[in-house]
C-alpha cells in the first residue's frame, strides 16, 4: 500500500466517525454549539472548530511552515483556550473543516516520498514537533482528530443522560 492511499483512508475513516457522531448528536436533539458536558469537557462548537483547525495547523503551520489559512479561527479554537464556542456559525466551521481536509489531501496527493520523510526543524516549529518527520506529524494529526471524535461521542452520552433526568 502506498502512503498516500493510507492517508486517504485515515481521512475517510476519520470523517465517517465524525459525521456519524454529529448525526447521532443531531438525532438526539443536541444542536447547541454552546453545549458543554458536566465533566467540563470543551463545548460541542469548540470541538468541531478545533478539529478543523487541526487540518489547518498541520498542513499550513507545521508542514508548509506558513501562516494558518484561517488564523482567527485557529486562535479561537487552539489548545489552551477555555473550550468555549466563540459564536462561529456551524456552516463556517464545516466549510473550514472541508477546505482544510481538501487542502491537506491535495498536498498528500502531490507529495513525494522525500516530503513525507522530511524532518521538521527550525525555531518557527513548536518544540513538541521539532525533529518529527512529516509522516509522524500526519499520524499525530489523525490521532488528535479521532481523540476529539471520541469527545463528540462523549458529549452525545452526556446529552442523553441529561435528557433522561
Amino acid at each position: 500500500m502506498h502512503l498516500t492511499e493510507l492517508v486517504r483512508s485515515l481521512a475517510k475513516r476519520t470523517r465517517v466517525w465524525r459525521e456519524n457522531a454529529v448525526k447521532a448528536l443531531n438525532e438526539a436533539g443536541c444542536n447547541d454549539l454552546h453545549y458543554r458536558p458536566d465533566s467540563g469537557m470543551s463545548s460541542l462548537g469548540w470541538i468541531l472548530a478545533h478539529q478543523a483547525a487541526v487540518y489547518d495547523y498541520t498542513l499550513n503551520v507545521l508542514i508548509r511552515s506558513q501562516s494558518a489559512k484561517k488564523p482567527d479561527l485557529l486562535d479561537l479554537y487552539a489548545p489552551g483556550t477555555d473550550g468555549a464556542w466563540e459564536g462561529t456559525s456551524r456552516q463556517e466551521i464545516e466549510d473550514y473543516y472541508d477546505s482544510g481536509e481538501r487542502d491537506f489531501l491535495a498536498w498528500v496527493e502531490n507529495a513525494k516520498v522525500s516530503d513525507f520523510a522530511r524532518v521538521l526543524k527550525g525555531d518557527c516549529i513548536p518544540k513538541l514537533f521539532r525533529r518529527m518527520r512529516v509522516v509522524d506529524v500526519i499520524a499525530n494529526a489523525f490521532v488528535h482528530l479521532n481523540h476529539h471524535n471520541g469527545h463528540l461521542s462523549a458529549i452525545n452520552g452526556d446529552w442523553r443522560r441529561r435528557q433522561r433526568k
